[in-house]
């Protein structure tokens, strides 16, 4: 099934010139919009548009998040495996371990 087209009201197709900023104004700008997490695109058209960046606030360990989604991907390549197999593959167990390592280091700093 496609994904549904948007409307030509809500399309980011245009675009303006580029800015010109010395180093230092690009890494404050760089900075600023990544402590907003938002992309730096975003970052300048907010600012541009409402004068302010609200900044999302997240409690969200990100070093945690990026363990689980590659624990994720070696959990569907072992179902994979078991599956066309048959056979419960070793690397399965160990995997479920540091999943479960993962999500305790998770929920204790929550």
């Amino acid at each position: 099934m496609a994904r549904p087209t948007k409307d030509d009201a809500t399309k980011l197709s245009h675009s303006l010139p580029s800015v010109r900023c010395t180093e230092a104004e690009k890494q404050l700008i760089l900075n600023h919009a990544q402590k907003a997490g938002v992309t730096v695109t975003e970052y300048i058209r907010n600012m541009a548009l409402k004068g302010k960046i609200v900044i999302k606030e997240s409690n969200t360990n990100l070093e945690a998040v990026h363990q689980i989604r590659k624990l994720g991907i070696n959990l569907n390549q072992q179902t994979r495996k078991l599956n066309a197999t048959g056979i419960m593959p070793v690397e399965l167990k160990s995997l479920w371990v540091k999943l479960e390592a993962v999500l305790d280091q998770m929920l204790a700093k929550e």
